[in-house]
């Protein structure tokens, strides 16, 4: 990693023990958070030498946000490698060994040489061989452990297969494998190449990126444009403060939105200056995850024409619920009953007077229905941590009628962290339902609504991505209920609790999902009374 180099460089070596284990970026308390990875012979880091490293890192980096540096010792000690080693095969390659793998592999330490010993029959060898099994396993124990390691692989015949086991695992394993999706293209017209190379007119749809890939086609309008500059690390090192310029831009089309950023050359900026808010851009790029979400990363660009709006093919999602449920769950005649949480009828808890005149709502508020909802989680990227607890309640002709709120089971011991932050302990969710359960109910109970949260971003990427594992995707339009109220009111701070007092309602019992959502839902009403 370019920050070791830079750190050893600076040091001349002394921390080149060091090896960056995990970045992650704590959006509740805006930290980028380095944990160091370093070996079990060496001393403890001095806390000057913890602060020298933290104010290097923080100076180089150079970000807007907080950097908070952790260290963690590598222990090589035989059982621990051996019992993550045996965790990462069953995880990685859960369809392959249909035999208790702890009594075929061995661990030997001499000195920082990790020697494993690992026992399979012919038919499985072909199998690890194949698939790079002793590569992957090599780079994961070297990610995970300060070490030198070396896999030696014995054949014993003797390894009898259990195929009955092994069919079993196999229908496990491929029940949980997203079958290939077909890319969903649509069409644009009269392509006029800016920069870069000539692009097939034939985008993917915005909302479909979920994920790092290559060479993607997109299109949509220009908003928000911005142009900036930077001074590359490599003239910063040379002392050279030559600045290039680089643009972003919000790329929009009829499915969704996404950051779009492009690092001009001086050859191309008369040409990238000729863009303006409101064109419509056929681009090929890479889509890259930053500290907090996905953007794309312009290599071409043309100007284009849409005709039509692309319109996304919701009933695909829904023909995966029918396999799942055996139902049209988009149909007026839909009845399956919830199967593990029911939405109650809501009921205020607070007196009202023949004083209090009845509240008038604008007439848009009116004519949507509305989910407000919010999650509490085991951690902050939604793509590793889980949902413990769901919260919500359904607006209609502008008045709460129903909840919705269970705890939810995750598969891990919730942090500490978690715990103190919402008071959600590992007993209160023993007898939780599972997550994959309570996702179809909190589906139907969306239907036809639009779903609205308190930086609605960040709660609703763990509803997607809890969604997946079900085979579904919530086609719900979505409302930020933090951005109206930076557009209705002037405060200082934003917080919910900030936002709350300003109106002159009441969160209790913040941190629990039911009590910001019920508060998130009377915040909404508030900002939408004539």
């Amino acid at each position: 990693m370019e920050i070791l180099e830079l750190l050893n460089k600076k040091f001349q070596n002394k921390y080149s023990y060091l090896r960056v284990l995990d970045v992650e970026y704590n959006t509740l308390f805006k930290i980028a958070e380095i944990t160091f990875l370093y070996p079990e012979n060496v001393p403890d880091i001095t806390n000057e030498d913890k602060q020298n490293i933290s104010n290097f890192i923080d100076e180089t980096l150079d970000l807007s946000n907080k950097i908070k540096c952790k260290f963690k010792r590598s222990f090589l000690d035989e059982n621990i490698i051996k019992k993550s080693f045996l965790e990462y095969l069953k995880t990685a390659y859960p369809s392959v060994f249909s035999y208790d793998l702890n009594n075929y592999i061995d661990v030997k330490k001499i000195n920082e040489i990790i020697e494993i010993y690992f026992s399979v029959n012919e038919i499985t060898n072909i199998y690890l061989v194949s698939n790079n099994v002793v590569e992957n396993s090599l780079k994961f124990l070297n990610k995970t452990f300060i070490g030198s390691f070396k896999i030696n692989i014995i054949i014993n015949n003797n390894i009898v297969l259990d195929d009955e086991l092994l069919i079993e695992r196999e229908k496990e394993y491929y029940s949980h494998v997203e079958p290939p999706k077909k890319v969903e293209r649509y069409e644009v017209f009269e392509p006029t190449k800016l920069f870069g190379d000539d692009i097939t007119p034939m985008p993917e749809f915005i909302s479909a990126q979920d994920k790092e890939k290559e060479a993607v086609i997109l299109a949509g309008k220009v908003s928000l444009l911005k142009e900036g500059t930077y001074v590359s690390k490599r003239n910063k090192l040379k002392g050279i403060n030559e600045q290039s310029y680089y643009y972003s831009f919000t790329l929009t089309d009829d499915s969704g939105k996404l950051q779009a950023i492009y690092f001009s050359s001086k050859t191309n900026l008369p040409k990238i200056r000729t863009i303006k808010d409101g064109d419509s851009v056929l681009i090929v790029g890479n889509i890259k995850r930053g500290i907090k979400d996905l953007s794309v990363h312009i290599k071409s660009l043309s100007l284009c024409e849409i005709i039509s709006k692309p319109k996304v093919q919701e009933t695909k999602e829904i023909e995966k619920v029918e396999r799942i449920e055996d139902v049209e769950l988009e149909s007026p005649n839909y009845t399956l009953p919830y199967k593990c949480v029911t939405p109650v009828a809501f009921e205020c808890a607070k007196q009202s007077t023949i004083f209090e005149a009845p509240k008038q709502y604008n007439q848009q508020f009116l004519s949507n229905k509305y989910v407000v909802f919010d999650v509490e989680t085991t951690g902050l990227d939604a793509n590793r941590c889980e949902i413990i607890e769901i919260g919500s309640v359904k607006i209609e002709n502008g008045k709460i009628i129903e909840k919705f709120q269970t705890l939810i089971k995750p598969s891990k011991s919730i942090p500490d962290e978690i715990i103190d932050i919402t008071g959600i302990t590992d007993e209160m969710v023993e007898n939780a339902p599972a997550g994959v359960d309570v996702i179809m109910d909190f589906y139907k109970f969306c239907q036809g609504c639009i779903i609205v949260g308190y930086n609605v971003d960040f709660d609703f990427a763990f509803l997607q991505n809890l969604a997946k594992k079900v085979g579904v995707k919530f086609p719900n339009e979505t409302l930020d209920a933090l951005v109206l109220a930076k557009q209705k009111l002037y405060l200082p701070k934003y917080k919910l609790i900030n936002v709350v007092n300003a109106l002159g309602l009441e969160l209790n019992n913040a941190h629990r999902a039911y009590a910001d959502a019920l508060a998130t839902a009377e915040v909404l009403q508030k900002l939408n009374e004539i």
